[in-house]
């Protein structure tokens, strides 16, 4: 009769190659799970009084002489054993998790492997002894079995020496508190079982004690949480509460174990879904469940290194059935995060009145338990704000359906009318909030940037100027090799601080030559700062029959030169374009006629030179500003307004607004 045969060799070299340190130490860890098998079998329900195991590692960073003693007083390789040791992807343990394929996992890993078991034969203790080596046909060499009269118990000991593979040789920790907290994390559900035997773990002379050095680390739990799925059958959870050293050699503080046969099979951290790194009162407590169930059990690969089952399972069994459990756990420390996100919620929606759409509380159901990152927060409240809003978009759409059909209820339609006329008003009013909110940043900010170019100068000055410029009149000019200057857009600003006519203007020319604008470098060039001592041109449309026109000089300013007379440069400027002797800001020539009127703005602090020269200007409405109405040359005028008098009149003109959303006195920013 003719067989296939195994080649064992090549089998091995096909096994998955370890990523991670927790892949390097699979193989040792295969062996104490046979261990703890072996004594469970044995000893059943006394298991954690009468079983031993002793496992004891030597390794150092250079890893050139790795060696581990796995000793156990279980069963021992009795004649079953021994038949299924023998015999590849056997289903001997199959009950319990055994895929028969720990045996190749230390063929993979190991260079040297020596065996000896005392089991019990015929009444009498017998030993087999033996070394395991990675061979095609010979796996086991040097077998003998003798009498044992002299033992007292059956046992298993395995001796692993050297690293084989480069893989195993790069990723095996070099460090004893590495495998130390390995050996925490992946046996912590055997270890809170109750069915632990005592287990003795010595490496490098650091000795430590399982089940019982579980109990300095686990400061509070709850067991044996049942959760009934449709999908995964019955799952069971353990929470705890556990010292911040449980998670000191994982990439993150908080997990949820997912576990297969007593085993962790995959660590899932779950610090953003709670919000949490640490917590407690001295910040040195981290969160940890176990979840079981047949689901995992029936679902895990060969290595036991991985689930058959993706992320997207991994996340749908925690989002559904283990947060809400967590959350009533972790009550205390999740109510303090709440607070925290309260409060983020409460500055976005002051600052943002659009997302503001419903009950603080009812927000905050929109947002991920513990999300305290501000653009995650804005994303889910602005993504909840359009779903609502194309709800009801479409619940309109629907009603307008049915009343061209003529298939509606007037009762029916009534009511979905008074809702959409609320809705419709409840975002007007949420819109509006916002852009009064903006309103008010800006006059905030300006207040503080107008007081620091008074008191700075040199480099700083410099640069506060520009960030004054980029808030009142952000005109940027392109240049650089290759430039067309003439492929210039029109850039927002925000005029309306000096009159609301100006809010909808567009920028489109300025006293500055197109030569200058476009020189690069020196101090003295400055092609960026447009915005201080040049006037600066705007319209409503394309109709030049109203041109408006501004001119900005730096705060704190005294000393002109003659030629900054702001009522001959103005005019001198306007001479100009009614002459077509100037061009806009894309490089065509401006023509304006002599019908255009001219509304002129001069901000300036009205001091020294500036003060002389506009002294008889007629003074405006309120007493802080000044007007001048030409005789001829031109039609309109110039007003000239000090910077604290800008933003006083433009606050003013906005205070009904802000009492309405309800931040007249608050500050967005402080004058530090």
């Amino acid at each position: 009769m003719t067989a296939l045969r195994s080649n064992i060799v090549k089998r091995i070299e096909r096994l998955p190659k370890p990523t991670n340190v927790a892949g390097a130490l699979q193989p040792l860890f295969e062996a104490i799970s046979n261990a703890i098998h072996s004594t469970q079998e044995k000893f059943g329900d006394e298991v954690s009084e009468k079983g031993r195991i002793n496992v004891e590692i030597s390794t150092k960073r250079r890893k050139d002489s790795v060696s581990a003693t796995v000793t156990d007083n279980g069963i021992g390789l009795n004649e079953k054993n021994w038949e299924a040791f023998l015999t590849t992807d056997t289903d001997n343990k199959i009950a319990i998790g055994g895929k028969g394929i720990g045996r190749l996992l230390w063929l993979d890993c190991f260079e040297n492997i020596e065996i000896e078991s005392v089991f019990q034969k015929d009444g009498s203790l017998k030993l087999r002894k033996f070394r395991f080596v990675l061979d095609q046909m010979d796996q086991i060499k040097d077998e003998k079995v003798i009498e044992q009269p002299s033992a007292s118990e059956t046992g298993f000991k395995i001796q692993f020496y050297g690293l084989r593979h480069p893989k195993y040789r790069e990723k095996f920790p070099g460090r004893k508190e590495y495998i130390s907290q390995h050996i925490t994390s992946h046996f912590l559900p055997t270890f809170i079982s109750g069915r632990s035997p005592k287990i003795i773990v010595n490496v490098n002379g650091d000795e430590r004690e399982y089940p019982s050095e579980i109990n300095n680390i686990i400061k509070r739990d709850e067991r044996n949480i049942k959760i009934t799925t449709d999908k995964y059958g019955i799952l069971e959870l353990t929470l705890m509460e556990c010292d911040r050293i449980a998670s000191s050699d994982l990439k993150g503080s908080n997990f949820v174990h997912f576990v297969a046969h007593d085993r962790t099979v995959h660590s899932h951290c779950i610090d953003a879904k709670l919000g949490l790194k640490v917590f407690g009162q001295n910040s040195d407590r981290v969160f940890h469940a176990i979840l079981t169930g047949a689901y995992m059990d029936q679902n895990v690969n060969q290595e036991r290194t991985a689930f058959l089952f993706g992320e997207r399972v991994i996340e749908h069994i925690i989002n559904e059935y283990c947060m809400q459990e967590i959350a009533k756990f972790l009550a205390e420390p999740l109510e303090m995060l709440k607070n925290k996100q309260n409060k983020i919620i409460k500055n976005i929606t002051e600052t943002y009145p659009s997302v503001a759409f419903a009950h603080p509380d009812e927000l905050r159901n929109k947002i991920p338990t513990g999300e305290l990152d501000e653009d995650a927060i804005y994303g889910h409240l602005s993504r909840e704000r359009y779903r609502r809003n194309k709800r009801q978009f479409e619940e309109i759409k629907e009603v307008l359906d049915c009343l061209k059909r003529g298939a509606f209820n007037f009762k029916d339609f009534e009511l979905a009318l008074a809702r959409a006329k609320e809705s419709i008003q409840s975002e007007e009013q949420r819109s509006l909030a916002e852009y009064v909110v903006r309103r008010k940043v800006i006059l905030d900010l300006l207040r503080i940037l107008i007081q620091k170019v008074v008191q700075t100068s040199g480099d700083w000055s410099y640069h506060v100027e520009k960030t004054l410029h980029s808030i009142i009149c952000p005109m940027k000019i392109a240049s650089g090799p290759g430039v067309d200057y003439t492929e210039l857009s029109p850039a927002s600003h925000d005029l309306w601080i000096v009159d609301e006519r100006l809010a909808f203007a567009e920028y489109f020319s300025s006293d500055i030559e197109l030569e200058k604008v476009m020189a690069e470098g020196g101090d003295k060039a400055r092609p960026d700062i447009l915005i201080f001592d040049y006037v600066h041109s705007l319209r409503h449309s394309a109709d030049d029959a109203k041109i408006l026109l501004v001119e900005f000089k730096r705060p704190g300013r005294e000393e002109y030169a003659d030629g900054e007379n702001p009522q001959f440069q103005i005019h001198k400027y306007i001479t100009k374009m009614q002459n077509g002797k100037l061009k806009d800001i894309r490089g065509r020539p401006i023509a304006i006629t002599k019908s255009s009127i001219f509304y002129c703005y001069v901000v300036a602090d009205i001091i020294g030179k500036m003060d002389e020269w506009t002294a008889t200007w007629q003074r405006t409405a309120d007493g802080q500003g000044r007007v001048y109405y030409p005789r001829d040359g031109f039609q309109g005028f110039i007003e000239l307004r000090g910077w604290d008098s800008l933003l006083k009149d433009a606050h003013a003109r906005n205070q009904a607004f802000f009492d309405r959303v309800g931040i007249s006195g608050k500050s967005f920013f402080t004058d530090d």
